[in-house]
Formats: C-alpha cells, sequence, structure tokens
C-alpha cells in the first residue's frame, strides 16, 4: 500500500490499543471482518465517512484526516472549544497574535540577509508561520466564544423582559 491516505487509515486502524483492527471495529460496533477488509483497502473494500469518523473519534488518531489535506495541498490545525473568554484572555491572544506575525517576520528577515534561503532557513520560517495561523485560529475561536456567549445574553434578557426564565 502506497498510497498516503490508505497507510494514515490502516496505521490507524492497526495501531488502536487494545485489539487494533478487531478492538476498533467492537469500539464502533462494527462486523470486524468487513471492518478489517474495509480498513485494510483489500479488493474493492473502503471504509465508508461515518466508519471513518468514527474511528477517528474513539482513536483520537486523525492521521487520516492530515493526509487527505496533504493530498489536496491543505494545513489542518485543530481549535479549542472555548465557551466564553474575559477581557484579559482576549488581549492574551491579541498579544500573542502580533508576537507570532513579528517572529515570522523576524524570521524571514534573518533568512533573507544573505540574499538566498536555504532549507533549513524555509523550514524555520514555516515553523513561525504555523505559529501565527495558530494564533490567528485562537483569536477566531475566543472571538465565536464572546459572540455566542453574548447571543445566549441577549436570549436570557428577552426570556426574562417577557416573564420568562
Amino acid at each position: 500500500m502506497h498510497d498516503p491516505v490508505e497507510t494514515a487509515i490502516s496505521e490507524m486502524a492497526g495501531g488502536y490499543k487494545p485489539g487494533g483492527y478487531v478492538g476498533l471495529a467492537k469500539a464502533i460496533d462494527r462486523n470486524p471482518g468487513t471492518f478489517f477488509n474495509q480498513f485494510t483497502f483489500q479488493e474493492r473494500n473502503q471504509p465508508g465517512i461515518n466508519t471513518l469518523r468514527a474511528a477517528m473519534r474513539v482513536t483520537g488518531n486523525h492521521g487520516p484526516l492530515h493526509a487527505l489535506c496533504h493530498e489536496f495541498g491543505y494545513g489542518l490545525i485543530a481549535l479549542g472549544e472555548y465557551q466564553d473568554c474575559s477581557d484579559t484572555d482576549l488581549i492574551d491572544c491579541l498579544t500573542a497574535l502580533g508576537a507570532a506575525r513579528g517572529e515570522v517576520d523576524a524570521e524571514v528577515h534573518r533568512a533573507n540577509a544573505d540574499r538566498r534561503i536555504t532549507r533549513e532557513e524555509a523550514l524555520r520560517v514555516r515553523a513561525r508561520a504555523m505559529e501565527a495561523i495558530r494564533a490567528n485560529l485562537e483569536l477566531l475561536s475566543r472571538l465565536d466564544a464572546l459572540a455566542e456567549a453574548e447571543t445566549q445574553a441577549e436570549e436570557r434578557r428577552a426570556l426574562r423582559a417577557v416573564g420568562g426564565a
């Protein structure tokens, strides 16, 4: 098997503890024989999207998702699940974002000082850029949490105004 997506799927299922393919099949309530054939890509067998989603949830292994993103030229970054955030959390987020952006610029400046970019320099810039992307996405998650909290507060105020809860 040389397809990176199929490899990631098979490694996720085969590496599940306890029991590898059979253990994972049982954990997500699938027939072990069918599951094995699907997750090892036996002739004309492949997992369905819901089975794959269930397997990734149970294993916590998102390798197949990373492989799919890579195949199509996308990156994958996990987002936090924030319910709300304070003003100081938001300030921390904004300043972390600014610092991360500055680190990207500084790394590019250092890398380009001799007017050429080596593979190692490009990798360092990439790492700094990924940190900045994560900071941007965290800021967006925090803002979404604030907006959701405000929506819920408005709903509570409206209910109280009409004599509800």
